[in-house]
């Protein structure tokens, strides 16, 4: 069992040296972080990535962006309360720590959630892993290490994610974004390689993986300066960052609520279905007049569906807040390894959510039509450039080489040029990823209109 976990050491300020710089008296270490997220290239990407929904059909629709900028909102909430809580319990923060910087660090994790996000959400992954499983040339990954089989085998946005943050950002200047170790310690919710979670240990922190191979000495050096140690000395796996658990349950609270209301704009949910489901969640404020009388005009019902979210968010952070701190002992331990969502009194009425989302939002025809697009998309381009990689005297392989010579080179392992590729494709927008697979199916001249 690894060692009790101490406030003393999980929120450090610092950061891997090759990309440190000095500190402006201006901002707090945690708000450097979220800044050098928010101006980053990936994050903006997230702007045409979709959430659940075609991102045209309605202004108001969530993008990737939308949403992590709601999370990092809900998170930083979330990290206060948490903080102030743990100030009035005496847990002894670092000097100079205080309950803000809880929040600050919470919602820099927060924010930067999605980055390894590939384009169409969590379908864009299935189509990768269904690429490398079922669609590459015969005998692609033969020679790979089994960790670095899983890593394509089992592409994780969690773990492109990481590996954005700590590599691929900024290579001129060592790689990364040069994130605090504490933020990329509340960024990890998923702390093992992908030969661990292949092997499906039990608990959350196992699920998914979060570490790529690449990137398992970045993260050892955050692990260390925060604390953290493997649960055992022959296993890729640590327990989670405290911290991690409310980025969880930001996210949580965030997809969950703001899909469901995302259908009811868009008129997957019924009015009826979307009060029943929310109010419960929304305290005193779900029984006033106000949340019960009929609105006969949409502009209305849309503006209380808002306002009726925006109480059960509150709500809710109150009591992850509460469920964070009565298993406080047990998550420094380690020995906690859950959600913490199935411990709030209002489990069952977000689990109801939850199954409405499934059957309602992520099921409707126009996203399952978005997702088979977007499969096809990503699959076809993976194609492409894989062809382009095996076959370098082929007349299509010259040009992609050309075109596109730091993502299809000879350079590195086959491992190393296979996750080039990967990258280039999970960093792409739905619309480019699309308008790309046209132009080299040859349905689409390339700068020409659709």
């Amino acid at each position: 069992m690894p060692h009790t976990l101490d406030w003393q050491r999980l929120l450090p300020d610092t950061r891997d040296m090759a990309v440190a710089d000095a500190a402006p008296a201006a901002r707090s270490p945690f708000q450097r972080d979220y800044d050098r997220i928010l101006f980053s290239g990936p994050f903006r990407r997230l702007a045409d990535k979709t959430q659940v929904f075609p991102l045209p059909v309605d202004d108001h629709v969530h993008s990737r962006l939308t949403h992590s900028l709601e999370v990092a909102t809900i998170g930083r909430s979330l990290g206060n309360l948490v903080g102030r809580k743990l100030k009035e319990s005496g847990a002894s923060l670092p000097d100079g720590r205080d309950a803000r910087d809880v929040g600050d660090c919470v919602a820099a994790a927060c924010l930067a959630h999605d980055l390894g996000n590939p384009p169409f959400g969590h379908v864009g992954e299935r189509a990768i892993r269904e690429y490398f499983a079922r669609h590459a040339p015969a005998g692609l990954l033969d020679g790979l290490s089994d960790r670095q089989r899983a890593d394509l085998l089992r592409f994780e946005g969690n773990a492109q994610a990481f590996r954005i943050l700590t590599r691929l950002e900024h290579p001129w200047r060592g790689g990364g974004l040069g994130l605090t170790h504490s933020t990329l310690g509340a960024f990890m919710k998923y702390p093992c390689t992908s030969e661990v979670a292949a092997a499906k240990p039990r608990g959350r922190s196992g699920r998914k993986h979060g570490l790529m191979a690449g990137e398992l000495a970045a993260w050892t050096r955050a692990a260390d300066a925060v604390g953290l140690t493997s649960r055992s000395a022959s296993t890729d796996h640590w327990p989670r960052h405290p911290l991690a658990f409310l980025t969880e349950a930001a996210d949580d609270m965030a997809y969950l609520l703001l899909d469901l209301e995302d259908g009811f704009r868009l008129k997957h949910v019924s009015e009826a279905d979307y009060l029943k489901l929310v109010r419960p969640l929304a305290g005193a404020h779900g029984d006033d007049t106000a949340a019960t009388q009929r609105l006969p005009h949409r502009g209305d019902q849309l503006d209380r569906a808002g306002w009726l979210r925006a109480r059960a968010i509150d709500t809710l952070i109150h009591q992850f807040a509460e469920t964070f701190m009565a298993r406080m002992d047990t998550i420094l331990e380690g020995s906690f390894d859950d959600e913490l969502r199935k411990f709030i009194s209002l489990a069952d009425e977000l689990d109801l959510v939850e199954q409405a989302c499934v059957k309602q939002c992520y099921e409707a025809r126009d996203v399952l039509k978005m997702e088979l697009a977007g499969a096809e998309a990503i699959q076809g381009l993976l194609q492409h450039f894989v062809n382009a990689l095996l076959e370098p005297d082929s007349l299509r392989g010259k040009h992609q080489r050309r075109l596109r010579s730091m993502v299809i080179s000879d350079d590195g392992s086959r491992y190393d040029q296979l996750v080039r590729i990967t990258d280039h494709v999970a960093g792409m927008t739905d619309n480019y990823a699309v308008r790309l697979y046209r132009e080299l199916r040859g349905m689409r001249y390339p700068g020409g209109r659709d």
